[in-house]
Formats: structure tokens, C-alpha cells, sequence
């Protein structure tokens, strides 16, 4: 390692040629007199040239006998200049069809394309927010090659998973590294809702989302994807999965020094797009399931939906109304009633129990400069009420950019990002049965037979739908929990940086850069105190008596999370653009980089109960509160260097290395060291290239490793404080601390000082192409990612004193194409017609879990997803021979022939066995949108497509249990012979079943769902007014526009349960595939104003 950065340090001595040479200054503008920022400054012929600055200026030192320069950006026609006597030339370019001339590489550093070896992708502000979006890593979905998206819930906040080249760590989380202006932020999600929202509280969990969500995508100025090695390299072990690159906007500088003030105002409904398909044939009760729930044909005080057929019938559908001492109340001259309705399905019913959301966001931002300073000023509101009762969500964004020019030499800027957010969320999971199982309320709303009205169970003050009238005998009306039960999270997160920059002779920068990322995460939950008077005794759907009191009571409770999070950053760096002669350019940079994780988390919750209802506090339990706190320190330093090469911009060269240390690695092996390197060839750049049609040609190849170090203690054993020894539930538990004596034992997992980090070794080719002047543009790569040494926690026997040990085992590979293509089919002064699409293919196998180890073939990612009995096991695990995250469990029985194998009911057998089934991860994934331009008129369209994969549906689960499902449908509920079967001894099956008891003995394989799906993602239309029709009113430009998202959803057939994009517990965790009756997706309207002074 000392060996390299000394033989790059030495190419800083490095003289300029001493031919004699021109120096040429100027401005670079867009037709509107706007700075282009980044535009390429090329001396024609040679290898020398230069950007713009963030006022557009360039300064050029051009060689003895050029003189032409060539200027050049994204969206603009390059124009040649042939120079005159003057030494200063400004530019200003008029828009065009050219491929991407400049991108941002690796540490945020302008790069020309053609230098870069590695495949990148850039989403610039406009492609961005061509709809109005609610976070900015959801604005992605769709407009990349390669990148895998996930919502963690349909509610607005939620968590989104971002996998860049698919998974790559076992245990270690796959999500990509955001870094916004060079910070890099912590993405971890925060949750609450009975818990942490992680893998063990699926059942009753709130996403509240992930802090790359909180920025806002109006103060984005573009996105940049980092996939290959040579980029991700220089970011450490937190660069392993990926880069997103953010950078906001800036202040522009113009003649006038006048500010740019802009305003933009959204507002859009939301409303439930993709519920379950309910079945409106049979109501409450138990007529149709072959003789269970003894006999009773119509129950209406039970929610289950196997009744008799729906026929009209007027009948009573609620208790009798009591008092608050239980007894009833007479009605309608002294007689007790019940309400009743038609017994017949409610149209619309399971989209009734949702609201219509709304959303409103204002920004406003100001921005401007001139040669000595720029700022941009941005405050956005942003208020959405959500599609589930009393949900919320509201969100404060001030952005500043601030950059000084003290003089040619020096130069600083700053940056303060802040987001302050309010979240009031609703408790998701599968489990709806009883107060204490949990409390979702939307898996609730699923198991309501058809015939129930939700539009008449809103009023729970009622005496008909209170806890003495509320027609289900298992859950408490959920309309009361949504508004009783209070889950809420408080954010104040901020993204601070402070950047020197200093030229102490031409061509070389230092620069220094301190951050931070501070953030405060407080969870409160509120939980009701409440219990049932009586039960309710029906008789084919008449009330005939109160039984007993319910047993289902809530004491009460109330919870409380505060996350306290710093991470510090501190960058420095020597950058030397160097032209040797005119034939070679030469840009080495070294840097050192150091990064320190602080985090606390400080919890407590009432135990026993609450004394006094209502009043949420700690000091309010009936016994002692429980209190815990945790907290963990982390460092990491790193060297790196990096060094370009380029020969008269033909052919590029690059290579790029890094070392770190660890805390979290042993004492003396807490370094590691990767590298990565790459070559791009264009041969259009050559003089003498003229080859119809081809406008731009650029190959590439490139390979590069990256590493993770371990997770935090896992090094040596530790103790835990005031552990639960034994817990024989409620009534007895023996815990600590026990008559006021604290107590610590052992933990369950023993250190391994002999950790390594993790590590991938990434190679990748490709081709750029443009075609008729670039009209039609062409990238493609190929790649293979191979990452081994994966740390994992093993179980050992208890007889070793432990149950865990962290073990370098595992390997895991990646192989994939990318593919992405955009077309201009008509470009004049009156129409522009955009063509664009991507098509993206990974294949991921594990490839050994221990070696040598023929009993160690497998890891469970997630375990026994099934809720209900009856149904067998399924897993979701990483198998050697598999893809990560592929699902294991029980199938049905079949002989040699396929056919299904019955017992003596005719009902099919079970495995005994658990088998693979097949993963989450898809066969492809493709993308095609258009924008077509006319007379100031815009229409956009995005379509997003997925093909393969399963998915676990908790929806299917529960709703096929209890009936609503429309599934349950099958034979119209009559006696019937399985098709294809045979019996045990393989004769042909003459027994019969019905539906009731083929889906309660349906295997858990029959739970997974293909995952395909085809989107009409998002839609605008928008129009800009002519500047000559804005007059003298102080306003240079005006667009109105009107949007949707998520229109249309084409799934495959036997996908009548949920968004397969939508799911997987603990929002960002890798338990994707999982399905957990998640709020759905929503489907938006809204429409906009920009302006602009």
C-alpha cells in the first residue's frame, strides 16, 4: 500500500510542458443567460481541457498551434470556437440531442464520460420530479438500469429498501450508501409499534421510514447511480452495496447579481389502489364449511365469511345496545333492537374502510450570486394525510447552499440540510386476533365478511359498535384502535458540511471537507386501557343471549424510543489535473478519510398496565416501569488514491485503491486493503473516425474489490444487564432486577477475535454507443460480482456455554447484464419526441455456506412465516445451489406421475419434508417511458415492469382462513373431487372434499405468489406559458401540470392480494418477499404551479 501512494505522490512533480501556450478565460451559459455548470472545455484535437465552475467560468490553458476549443454538455449541441485575439471567450449553448458529455464520479468530482471506465447513471432534476414525489429515493423507481426498489408499506413515510447489482452480503444488509453534497447518511430505518419493527414484530409493527427519505426531491439537482468497482472503491467498506450520489442545487451567479426566486405548489388525492379481491357469495357464519363451528349456518357476531349464500334477507347484524353497566338499553317504545341490513355483500366494502389521502407541498427557494459568492436558500412544507384513519404525515425541509470566492486561489462552501418530521402511523402485520396479539387494523378489515358495512362500524361511540355492541367476537372495532391507539415518531435530522478548497500553484486543489449527519428519532406509543362487558350469543342470526364477559382486555400500556445518532466525517484530499504534454493528461488524487458512528437509544414502557386511563406516562404503571438503554461507538480511517490517464481523449486509464481501519476488527488485523481499476477506449475521438451511423462508441472494462468490516461487539463476549431469566408468561417471570438487585449474564453469542472483513470482487464490461448523431444512444454492461468471507452468526450446541458464534463462512455470486436505451425521434423548433427504456437481468446463487461442511448448507433469513396451524413450515433462508432469499417449506405430496397424492378424506397429504420453492428475486426487470413536446405542452409516461419471482402473501393466509378471500370461491363451495389425484396406494381419488377443507390443509408452498407485475407508473402532463404572454409581471416562467401515479397494475392471475413491490418486514431489512398484510399501494392524482422570478 506505501509502495503505491508514494508512486503517486511522485507523480505530483510532474512538470507542465514548456511549449509556449495560450491561456483562455470565459462564461458559459444556456440560452435563458443561466451558467452551465459542468460544461466540458475541450482544446480540439488534444487532450487538454476543463469544466465549469458553479458560475459557469473556465479557465483554459491551450496549447502552442490549437486553436479551435470545443464546448460541450448534457442536452446541448457542442459548438466549436475558433479562437481570435481576444483571451477571453464566452459560450452560449443552444439544446441538443448529445449523449451525456459530463458525469459525476466517484467522491463528486465533474468527470468528462468518456474518461469514466465504470457504467454510471445520472437522474437529473427534471427526469426526477417530473411528478410530484414524496421522497426522492421513490422518485427512482423505474428510470435505472439495475437498481431494485422497495416500499416497505403503502403508508406515506414508509422505509425503502435500494440494491443495486443484487445482494451481496448474507447478514450484512445490501442497501446502497446514500451520500448527499459527499456526506454519507445513515439509511437505517426507525420503527415502533410494539417494538422495533424488525424481523420479530411482524405482527404489530409502524414503518416509519428511512432517513434517505427524508430529503426533498425539489431541492435535488440530480441523482447519480454508482454500480462499478473503480467508483464504489474509494468510499470504503460503507460503499460495498453501491452508491447514490445526491447533490442539491446551488446558487448561480449572473451579470445582474439578481436573485432567482422560484415557487412551486402541489396538491394531490390519494386513495387505496391495490386491495385483496373479496368474494361477495357468502356472508358470516359457518353454512358453507362442511359442517365446522357447530352447525350455526348464520353468524353475525363472528367474522368468519363461511356462511350461507348471500340471498337479501333482511336480518340483524348487531347486539342488542347496553349502558355502562352492561344492561340493555329499550328502544323504539321500550323494545330491544338490534340493527339490522340486507344480508347481502356491501359494494365496495374493503375500499370503504380506507380514507381518501391528501397532500399538500409548497416550496419556496432563492438562489443567485455573482464572481465572489452564490447561495441557494430552499424551505419546503409538505403535509399528507394518509389513506389510513388518522395517519399523518408532515414534513419541514430548509435547505442552504452557501459558496464564497475569496480570490482565485481559495474558495469555501457550506451546506445545512435540515428535516424536521411529524409521523402518525398504523400498526401493520398478520395477526389481528385479540387486543394483546396486535392490532392491524387493515388485517382486521381483510377477515370482515362481505356482508359487514366498515361505513357503519366508523362511529364507535355507538352502542351498536362500542365494546358492548361491536358485532365481532375476536378484534376490537378497529376504528377505535386507529384513533385510540397512538404510535408516533418525531424526526430532526441534519446534513451539515463545510468545504475549503485551496489552489497553491495551478492545476493542483486541496481540499477539506467536515460533516455531519445528526439525527433525533422519538417513538411514542399510546396503547388504550379497555375491556369487553359481555359476549354476544347468536342464533341463525338473531341475538339470544350475553354470555359471560369477554376475556380479550387491554391494561394499557405506554412505550417510549428516542434514537440519538452522530456520525461524523472528516475528508481530505489533494487533487493535480495535470497535462504532461499534449498528448497525455494525468489527474492523481490522494486522500485520508475518517468517520466516527456515536449512537444511544434509550427505551422504556409501562408494565402491568396503566392506573389512570389515558394518561400516558411512565410514571404511570401499575408496577415498576422497565428502562433500558444502548449505545455503541465505531471509527473507521481510511487512505485512498486515485489516478486518470488519458491519451488525446481517446484512451482512458484508471486505477483506484483504498485502505481502512476498523474498530470493529481485531487489534492487529484491523486493516484491510482493496483497489479497483478500469480502461475506456473511444475511438470517436479519434481524428480520422468516420463511421456511418456511429456518433459516439465507447468500450470499457473495469474491476475492482470492496469490503465490510464486522458487525459492532462481535469480537469478544459480553455480558447482558438485567436479562429475562425465565419467562412462564405473564403471571410468573423471573427477571432482573429482582428485589432491587440488578443482575447480568452472559450473552448468547462468544466472540471471534479472529474476524475478517467481507469481500466482493466486482468485474464489469460494456459499450456506450450513440447512433445518427447521437439520436439514438446505447449502454450496455455485463458484470459479475463474486463476494466471499461472509460474516455470519452460527448456531453451536448450548452444551458450549453459547448459542452463537460470528464465523467467516459463505460465498455468494452475482452475475447480471444491463441494458438502457433512449431515443430522439423527432427533434426540431416545434416538436421533441423521447423514447427511453431500461432492461436489467441478475442471476444470484450462493455458492457455499461453510465449506467443508456438508450439515451446513443453509442460514434462515426468516422463520415460520405461516401464522396458522395446520398449514406446515415455511422459511425464507440462503441455500447453497440457491438464490439469496429463496423460500423453504412444506408442498403437497405427488407420485411418479405429478399427481396430488390424497389421504382417507379426500384432502391432499402434506410433505413431510421441507423443499425449496423458489426466491424473491426476479428474472428480469424493464422499464419504457416517452415524453413528447409540442408548443410548450409536455406529456410524460413511465411504464415498470417485473418478471418472476414469488412472494409471500400473509394476505392469502389470513383471508383464506377466515374466508373473504375470493379464492374461497372454489366449486362454488361444493362437494367436489380433487382433479389429478390418487389415493395412498395410487388408485385413482373418489373421495370428496369441499373448499373449507382444502384451503385450512392448503401446505405453506401454496402461500407464495408470483411476484411479475407490469405498472403504469406515473403520467404528467404539463404546459409552459410563452415568456412573450408573461408581459412585464415579473415573472420569467410559468408551468402548470397535472399528474398521476401508479395508475394501472397488470398482475398475473393468481395475484388477487397485494402489490408484490410492497413489503418486507422492517422496511429496509433483507426480508424482502414478505408480505405481511401491509397497507396497499396508492394511486395518486394531483396537479402543480411552478413559477419563476
Amino acid at each position: 500500500m506505501k509502495k503505491v501512494l508514494l508512486m503517486l505522490l511522485a507523480f505530483f512533480s510532474v512538470m507542465l510542458s514548456t511549449e509556449a501556450q495560450r491561456l483562455i478565460k470565459g462564461n458559459v451559459t444556456d440560452k435563458s443567460g443561466d451558467p452551465v455548470i459542468g460544461a466540458n472545455v475541450l482544446a480540439k484535437g488534444t487532450a487538454v481541457g476543463t469544466i465549469t465552475d458553479l458560475n459557469g467560468n473556465y479557465t483554459l490553458t491551450v496549447p502552442e498551434g490549437v486553436n479551435t476549443i470545443v464546448v460541450s454538455y448534457t442536452g446541448y449541441t457542442s459548438q466549436d470556437i475558433v479562437l481570435g485575439s481576444s483571451n477571453m471567450v464566452d459560450v452560449s449553448l443552444q439544446e441538443g440531442v448529445l449523449l451525456q458529455e459530463t458525469v459525476i464520479s466517484a467522491l463528486g468530482v465533474s468527470r468528462n464520460k468518456s474518461a469514466v471506465p465504470y457504467a454510471d447513471q445520472t437522474v437529473n432534476n427534471e427526469e426526477l420530479n417530473t411528478v410530484t414525489n414524496k421522497s426522492v429515493l421513490n422518485a427512482l423507481q423505474g428510470k435505472t438500469a439495475g437498481v431494485k426498489i422497495n416500499q416497505g408499506s403503502g403508508q406515506t413515510g414508509s422505509s425503502t429498501r435500494i440494491v443495486l447489482r443484487g445482494e451481496t452480503s448474507l447478514t450484512q444488509g445490501n442497501n446502497a450508501l446514500i451520500v448527499v453534497d459527499g456526506v454519507p447518511i445513515n439509511n437505517n430505518s426507525s420503527s415502533g409499534g410494539g417494538g422495533t419493527g424488525k424481523l420479530g414484530d411482524r405482527d404489530n409493527y409502524v414503518d416509519f421510514g428511512n432517513r434517505g427519505n427524508d430529503l426533498n426531491p425539489d431541492d435535488v439537482a440530480s441523482v447519480t447511480v454508482l454500480k462499478g468497482p473503480s467508483a464504489t472503491t474509494l468510499y470504503g467498506s460503507r460503499g460495498a452495496s453501491g452508491v447514490i450520489l445526491i447533490t442539491t442545487k446551488k446558487g448561480r451567479s449572473n451579470a445582474e447579481s439578481k436573485p432567482t426566486i422560484s415557487f412551486s405548489s402541489s396538491l394531490s388525492s390519494e386513495s387505496v389502489y391495490l386491495v385483496m379481491k373479496q368474494q361477495d357469495k357468502f356472508g358470516s357464519g359457518y353454512a358453507s364449511c362442511g359442517g365446522c363451528g357447530g352447525g350455526i349456518d348464520i353468524f353475525m357476531g363472528e367474522n368468519f365469511a363461511w356462511g350461507a349464500p348471500l340471498d337479501g334477507r333482511i336480518l340483524p347484524w348487531t347486539g342488542q345496545p347496553a349502558d355502562s353497566h352492561g344492561d340493555l338499553i329499550p328502544l323504539n317504545n321500550g323494545k330491544y333492537e338490534q340493527l339490522t341490513r340486507p344480508y347481502s355483500a356491501v359494494k365496495n366494502n374493503l375500499r370503504d374502510f380506507f380514507d381518501i389521502g391528501t397532500t399538500r407541498r409548497n416550496n419556496i427557494s432563492v438562489g443567485g450570486g455573482n464572481d465572489k459568492y452564490n447561495y441557494f436558500v430552499s424551505y419546503t412544507n409538505f403535509d399528507n394525510k394518509g389513506i389510513i384513519p388518522h395517519t399523518t404525515f408532515k414534513k419541514h425541509n430548509i435547505l442552504l447552499n452557501v459558496g464564497s470566492n475569496f480570490s482565485k486561489k481559495f474558495n469555501t462552501s457550506f451546506s445545512f440540510n435540515y428535516s424536521k418530521i411529524n409521523q402518525r402511523g398504523a400498526t401493520e402485520g398478520g395477526y389481528p386476533f385479540g387486543y394483546a396479539s396486535g392490532t392491524p387494523a387493515y388485517s382486521f378489515a381483510l377477515q370482515t365478511p362481505p356482508n359487514i358495512p366498515f361505513h357503519e362500524l366508523r362511529d364507535y361511540n355507538s352502542p351498536y359498535q362500542d365494546f358492548k355492541g361491536f358485532y365481532g367476537q375476536y378484534s376490537v372495532n378497529p376504528y377505535y384502535i386507529l384513533d385510540k391507539q397512538v404510535v408516533r415518531n418525531n424526526v430532526d435530522n441534519v446534513v451539515s458540511s463545510i468545504n475549503l478548497n485551496y489552489m497553491p500553484i495551478e492545476h493542483l486543489t486541496l481540499s477539506g471537507q467536515a460533516s455531519t449527519n445528526f439525527s433525533i428519532s422519538g417513538v411514542t406509543e399510546n396503547n388504550p386501557k379497555f375491556f369487553y362487558e359481555r359476549t354476544l350469543s347468536w342464533s341463525d342470526g338473531v341475538l339470544s343471549d350475553f354470555n359471560s364477559p369477554r376475556n380479550s382486555t387491554s391494561l394499557g400500556g405506554y412505550k417510549e424510543l428516542t434514537d440519538r445518532r452522530t456520525d461524523l466525517v472528516f475528508d481530505l484530499k489533494a487533487r493535480y489535473d495535470a497535462k504532461i504534454n499534449n498528448d497525455f493528461t494525468f489527474t492523481p488524487t490522494i486522500g485520508f478519510n475518517s468517520i466516527q458512528e456515536q449512537f444511544r437509544q434509550v427505551a422504556g414502557q409501562t408494565v402491568g398496565g396503566l392506573v389512570i386511563p389515558e394518561f400516558y406516562d411512565l410514571s404511570n404503571s401499575v408496577e415498576n416501569p422497565l428502562a433500558r438503554n444502548e449505545s455503541y461507538l465505531y471509527r473507521l480511517f481510511g487512505v485512498y488514491a486515485n489516478a486518470s490517464l488519458g491519451f488525446k481523449n481517446f484512451l482512458f486509464a484508471e486505477y483506484s485503491a483504498r485502505n481502512d481501519w476498523s474498530s470493529t476488527l481485531p487489534k492487529n488485523k484491523r486493516d484491510f486493503f482493496y483497489q479497483g481499476g478500469g480502461l475506456s477506449f473511444v475511438p470517436t475521438n479519434l481524428d480520422n473516425f468516420d463511421v456511418n451511423p456511429i456518433s459516439f462508441l465507447k468500450l470499457r472494462a473495469s474491476i475492482g474489490t470492496a469490503g465490510k468490516d464486522a458487525p459492532r461487539y462481535r469480537l469478544n463476549s459480553n455480558y447482558v444487564l438485567n436479562p429475562l431469566i425465565l419467562d412462564y408468561g405473564d403471571d410468573y417471570q423471573v427477571r432482573f432486577p429482582f428485589n432491587g438487585n440488578p443482575g447480568a449474564s452472559k450473552s448468547t453469542i462468544i466472540g471471534n477475535p479472529d474476524l475478517k472483513p467481507e469481500l466482493s470482487v466486482t468485474s464489469e464490461i460494456g459499450i456506450d454507443l450513440g447512433l445518427l448523431k447521437d439520436r439514438i444512444n446505447i449502454e450496455y454492461t455485463y458484470y459479475n460480482i463474486d463476494s466471499k468471507n461472509q460474516i455470519v452468526d452460527v448456531n453451536i450446541p448450548w452444551s458450549s456455554g453459547y448459542r452463537i458464534a460470528p464465523t467467516n463462512i459463505g460465498r455468494m455470486e452475482n452475475k447480471g447484464h444491463e441494458l438502457g436505451l433512449r431515443i430522439t425521434a423527432i427533434h426540431n423548433n416545434l416538436i421533441e419526441w423521447k423514447v427511453f427504456g431500461t432492461w436489467s437481468k441478475n442471476k444470484n446463487t450462493v455458492k457455499t455456506i461453510l465449506e467443508n461442511d456438508s450439515d451446513k448448507d443453509e442460514l434462515n433469513i426468516f422463520t415460520s412465516l405461516v401464522h396458522f396451524a395446520g398449514h406446515g413450515s415455511l422459511n425464507l433462508v440462503a441455500a447453497e445451489g440457491q438464490a439469496f432469499g429463496t423460500f423453504k417449506g412444506t408442498g403437497y405430496v405427488h407420485d411418479s406421475l405429478g399427481r396430488i397424492v390424497v389421504d382417507g378424506t379426500g384432502n391432499p397429504i402434506q410433505s413431510s419434508t421441507l423443499s425449496y420453492l423458489g426466491s424473491y428475486q426476479p428474472n428480469f426487470l424493464a422499464t419504457f417511458g416517452t415524453e413528447f413536446s409540442i408548443k410548450g405542452f409536455t406529456l410524460h409516461a413511465l411504464f415498470d415492469m417485473r418478471d418472476g419471482g414469488l412472494f409471500y402473501s400473509g394476505s392469502k393466509v389470513s383471508s383464506q382462513f377466515n374466508g373473504t378471500a375470493s379464492t374461497t370461491l372454489l366449486k362454488d363451495r361444493k362437494a367436489f373431487i380433487l382433479e389429478n389425484s390418487v389415493d395412498a396406494e395410487g388408485k385413482e381419488n373418489k373421495l370428496e372434499t369441499n373448499a373449507y377443507s382444502y384451503f385450512r390443509g392448503a401446505p405453506a408452498s401454496s402461500f407464495l405468489v408470483d411476484a411479475s407485475y407490469l405498472k403504469f407508473r406515473e403520467m404528467a402532463i404539463s404546459y409552459t406559458l410563452p415568456k412573450k404572454s408573461l408581459g412585464r409581471v415579473g415573472v420569467s416562467d410559468v408551468t402548470i401540470s397535472i399528474y398521476g401515479k401508479n395508475l394501472k397494475f397488470w398482475l398475473p392471475a393468481e395475484n388477487t392480494f397485494a402489490d408484490p413491490e410492497v413489503g418486507g418486514v422492517g422496511g429496509a431489512s433483507d426480508a424482502v418477499g414478505i408480505e405481511t398484510t401491509t397497507t396497499p399501494s396508492q394511486r395518486s392524482f394531483g396537479a402543480e404551479l411552478r413559477l419563476k422570478f
